[in-house]
């Protein structure tokens, strides 16, 4: 937003005056036996020296998240996600939990229904909610990480339905689905994790153009089509999108 900014000089005594009669802030500029100083509207009956305009920064650009000792300070417009580093994977450092992310909030729906296959530590279960997911189920073969899935979703006081499971052992179809594993896990499981959502599916996990060809080739059977590829650091994201909604 773009602001007009009026310099005007005065007395000392005469500013300190005008500043009791004005009931307003101003942005004093220099100060000494002349007192220059800023307003952004005209004073009436005076006239400024200087005229120009200024470009206003918005609070999104100006409010930047601060530490200060053990507190971290954060605008309300940022969704923060508490994880414990425990044993589960996932705590936003790696590469492919960063690209799910992102491709989270770049194609989730709020309302949508949601599965998180992998879960670990929970993470990207609990961006879901914080999106907006009317339903989250995450489920992981790792019993350590189901329980560190429950401690963080709890600390976050999301409401994440966490099940040790595969996909096999699903029966539900979701709206939205991620999949933060490995190619050997796809390569068992695909049919089964294709099957657990009608709208966008998020698959990580795929590291290098080998990986990423073998993965494109194996869902070539399946009612899919990719919407979006993404890499970091050698690791890339493949959002599919349904050919139909069921």
């Amino acid at each position: 937003m773009i602001y007009k900014k009026y310099i005007y000089q005065m007395e000392k005594e005469d500013f300190y005056e005008f500043l009791l009669s004005y009931e307003k802030g101003v942005e004093i500029i220099k100060e000494g036996e002349q007192v220059q100083f800023a307003t952004y509207e005209p004073l009436l009956g005076m006239e400024p020296i200087e005229v120009y305009q200024v470009k206003a920064k918005a609070p999104k650009e100006s409010f930047r998240p601060i530490m200060v000792g053990d507190f971290l300070i954060i605008p309300p417009w940022i969704k923060s996600i508490l994880i414990n580093p425990g044993s589960a994977f996932g705590t936003g450092l790696h590469a492919t939990t960063q690209l799910c992310l992102k491709s989270i909030q770049k194609f989730f729906q709020p309302g949508w229904s949601a599965v998180d296959v992998g879960c670990g530590s929970c993470i990207l279960s609990i961006a879901l909610k914080l999106l907006g997911a009317s339903e989250v189920l995450a489920i992981d073969i790792d019993p350590l990480a189901v329980e560190e899935c429950k401690k963080n979703a709890r600390a976050n006081g999301v409401d994440v339905k966490v099940l040790q499971a595969t996909p096999e052992e699903l029966n539900h179809c979701f709206d939205f689905l991620v999949a933060n594993l490995d190619i050997q896990v796809f390569r068992k499981s695909m049919p089964s994790i294709v099957n657990l959502f009608n709208k966008i599916g998020v698959f990580s996990g795929i590291y290098g153009k080998v990986e990423l060809g073998e993965f494109k080739q194996m869902i070539k059977e399946y009612p899919v089509k990719v919407k979006s590829t993404q890499s970091k650091d050698g690791w890339l994201v493949v959002v599919l999108q349904k050919d139909y909604i069921l």
